[in-house]
């Protein structure tokens, strides 16, 4: 690739070209044109529902392969795709929420990363979230229960499980990562991450981009802003509504503190007859 050439040969003006480039697409380029392009272009996708950690893998990637290739300070750490472009030794990652899967050729070409979490857990994240910022809520439920027992949003988690079980042979390439697994052992989950990328990332630039993400720091970050981790991802909150954090709580079945007898009942069975054992969610 010319660009890879470019950069091999002469870094000074490939940065150069790249500054250029970053200056000029946003006249020509609209936000969807440019999420699109990206979508098009990547070698692989990091897909995942909502509420899943994928802030939390995508901050790790990030700022690992900042450590490695010895990228400046001023990168966003969240935007995977942007890596490609300053350093095109890197693979082209598009971080997504394809929420309906339409496959076929769709992912033709592309190699899947897909971050799944308990949906039980998942789902109770994404209630908190949405409606303690009244400006952005999209959930009309008057209690956590009335939103987890009218069922919708856990069968759209259980159907997207499904289908990409399904429906995997249609990437390249396919590997999932459970947000659970990540939890019990961080580096692990991390390195089979890397070596799916065939990425060698060492073992101590791995760990300290874990570091860096942990709980504490991501949720200083949230409470005062990042230049690391920007376009809103972990812009200030309001330190009166802890729930509406991204970075909340992250536990591992947490939601059985947090409903009835009746409402959890209601979603282990849903999960146990409907959702694919492959996850390991039974």
């Amino acid at each position: 690739m010319i660009q890879t050439t470019l950069y091999k040969l002469n870094r000074p003006a490939y940065d150069l070209f790249d500054r250029a480039r970053q200056k000029v697409r946003p006249w020509f380029e609209s936000d969807e044109q440019k999420h699109q392009r990206e979508r098009q272009q990547a070698d692989y996708l990091l897909l995942s529902l909502t509420n899943c950690g994928r802030t939390w893998l995508r901050v790790i990637l990030g700022r690992a392969m900042q450590l490695h290739y010895d990228i400046e300070e001023g990168i966003n750490l969240h935007d995977l795709f942007r890596f490609s472009e300053t350093v095109p030794l890197i693979p082209a990652i598009k971080p997504m929420h394809e929420k309906y899967g339409q496959f076929g050729n769709r992912y033709e070409g592309q190699k899947v990363i897909l971050l799944s979490r308990d949906p039980r857990d998942a789902l109770v994240s994404r209630y908190h979230q949405q409606s303690r910022k009244p400006q952005s809520n999209t959930l009309s439920f008057d209690s956590l229960e009335d939103y987890i027992t009218a069922g919708v949003d856990l069968a759209a988690y259980i159907q997207f499980y499904n289908d990409w079980q399904r429906h995997r042979d249609t990437a390249e390439d396919f590997l999932l990562v459970r947000y659970e697994d990540m939890k019990a052992d961080t580096l692990k989950e991390v390195s089979r991450v890397f070596d799916f990328l065939q990425m060698s990332v060492s073992v101590d630039e791995v760990q300290q981009a874990i570091d860096y993400a942990s709980f504490k720091n991501m949720r200083k970050m949230e409470l005062e802003g990042s230049q690391q981790v920007r376009t809103g991802v972990m812009s200030a909150r309001d330190v009166g509504v802890p729930e509406s954090f991204k970075v909340r709580k992250g536990s591992v079945g947490g939601y059985r503190t947090e409903l009835s007898d009746e409402a959890i009942a209601y979603l282990d069975s849903t999960v146990q007859t409907q959702l694919d054992p492959v996850y390991g969610y039974h």
